[in-house]
């Protein structure tokens, strides 16, 4: 397991996704099902496949690569119960739904003809042991679908933002677990191939998904930035009015600094995507 993996920080990303499990869907206007959507074309799912999806959340990608694969079966697992009671909700015929972490998958090996990690990867508690079991699950030939975040790419206005979480963090003395940085460059085009390659992969297709926008003041801000990942989610919650009125005040003196009204409040989801097939 990563030495930086622990049940602290699993069980400070079950909360987080718990929370937000009501607001998932429609954060960003709808930004994580653009994502499945992507993936999902990305994947080409066909009749009769076998497909698991790890990390399934809501549901979305397992969701919608069913009607794809009918009467094929459709299994999405999640640690996250408020996640997967959503997506039992909405769930389709040939869909079910598990409690079950990614580095521990109870099925045998060459189950399944396709899984996919829709925005997942890089918050397993060990990555490469989630990828060795996608691996030994697959049929020879079997395909690996997988969506990241590109932090690269954000704007200079969302750089100054996370820069000054921790900080923030420390002001109002709150400790909270963290991943290494390694993670963020998880989604980089020159990274993940090299990942799946390790992990017994061979590259087919890749794409990259950047869409973006302003939010109009430094409320409407924090909103966004709040369901970004567990480190804004958890801060920015903990904050009394008293206090989410001073954090506000200095996110408008932030992008006041940048010195361009264009990139004030202005913001980017950038995402990786990738197909490999297994070795």
């Amino acid at each position: 397991m990563d030495p930086d993996a622990s049940d602290e920080m699993v069980d400070h990303l079950v909360d987080f996704f718990d929370r937000v499990a009501p607001v998932y869907d429609t954060w960003a206007g709808g930004q994580h099902g653009r994502v499945a959507t992507r993936l999902v074309d990305l994947a080409t799912p066909s009749q009769n496949e076998q497909v698991l999806d790890v990390g399934t959340g809501t549901g979305l990608v397992a969701n919608l690569v069913a009607p794809r694969v009918n009467p094929g079966l459709v299994i999405g697992v999640d640690l996250s119960e408020n996640m997967l009671s959503i997506a039992r909700a909405n769930k389709a015929k040939n869909v079910q739904f598990v409690g079950m972490a990614a580095e521990h998958l109870v099925f045998r090996p060459a189950t399944f003809d396709l899984v996919t990690m829709g925005q997942a990867l890089a918050y397993f508690a060990d990555p490469t042991t989630a990828l060795a079991e996608a691996n030994r699950v697959l049929r020879p030939g079997g395909r690996l679908a997988v969506s990241c975040q590109r932090r690269s790419l954000n704007t200079r206005a969302q750089d100054l933002f996370f820069q000054g979480l921790v900080p923030l963090a420390r002001r109002h003395y709150l400790s909270l677990p963290r991943y290494s940085s390694e993670r963020s460059r998880f989604g980089e085009p020159d990274v993940l191939p090299e990942i799946l390659a390790t992990a017994g992969f061979d590259l087919m297709r890749m794409t990259e998904m950047v869409t973006g926008g302003r939010t109009h003041d430094a409320r409407e801000w924090t909103e966004l930035m709040a369901g970004a990942g567990p480190l804004p989610y958890t801060l920015i919650r903990s904050l009394g009015p008293r206090y989410r009125n001073e954090l506000e005040a200095e996110v408008e003196a932030a992008m006041a600094s940048l010195g361009d009204p264009d990139e004030a409040f202005r913001y980017h989801h950038s995402y990786v995507l990738a197909v490999a097939r297994k070795r």
